[in-house]
């Protein structure tokens, strides 16, 4: 009987997803039932909470986007007026979330003192914003393009002038995949037999949302 009644769920399911407009539909990978909260959970945002009880399955929509707005061709402005670079994805009412912006910027002209400015499509509660450019010229990441499955560096030979000191080291990853799904890992080597590399316990890396 329970098993007669877990397939009745599963078709219930599957007939009303094939109801449901493709734009409505949870991507793939995330897993959704009904509403919950003061919104429907949206297609998008990340999934914060799955759980099982007497009443089936519970999911509940976080409200915070997942997916990330990558520049993939350069922008520029020549005029004296404000021009979109990018937008983010759209956050639902009632929601508190952070964000953050990494932009790397040139100006043509040593007498060009560009300005950056925000603009919300509907008014919020509160919308907190701090800006903080580098102080002189930033110099710029050299970008390591990667379009195999090779090992490549995406560092040069890095300098240790303290043995056993800590070092720190920051890789961003900006992914534009192809069609298959991909797992990115993290690789180290010695220049010496002799000398040991290592990374602390503690140390992390994540896609982030």
């Amino acid at each position: 009987m329970k098993r007669y009644a877990s397939l009745v769920l599963t078709a219930l399911v599957a007939l009303a997803c094939l109801g449901t407009p493709a734009s409505a539909q949870v991507p793939a990978g995330l897993l959704r039932f009904g509403t919950t909260g003061t919104y429907a959970p949206q297609a998008g945002n990340c999934l914060s909470i799955l759980a099982m009880n007497s009443s089936g399955q519970v999911a509940t929509d976080s409200g915070s986007p997942c997916t990330p707005v990558i520049l993939t061709t350069a922008y520029t402005n020549a005029t004296t007026g404000y021009t979109a670079i990018m937008a983010l994805p759209a956050v639902q009412g009632s929601t508190t979330v952070r964000g953050e912006c990494t932009l790397v910027w040139e100006d043509s002209s040593t007498s060009g003192t560009p300005t950056f400015a925000v603009q919300l499509s509907a008014a919020p509660t509160d919308l907190w914003v701090t800006a903080v450019p580098s102080a002189g010229a930033y110099v710029a990441p050299t970008f390591t393009t990667i379009t195999t499955t090779t090992q490549t560096a995406v560092t040069g030979a890095l300098t240790t002038t303290a043995a056993t000191t800590p070092y720190r080291l920051s890789l961003n990853f900006a992914l534009q995949n192809a069609t298959a799904a991909t797992t990115l890992t993290v690789y180290a080597e010695s220049n010496n037999a002799s000398y040991t590399v290592t990374v602390l316990a503690g140390s992390s890396c994540q896609w982030v949302p």
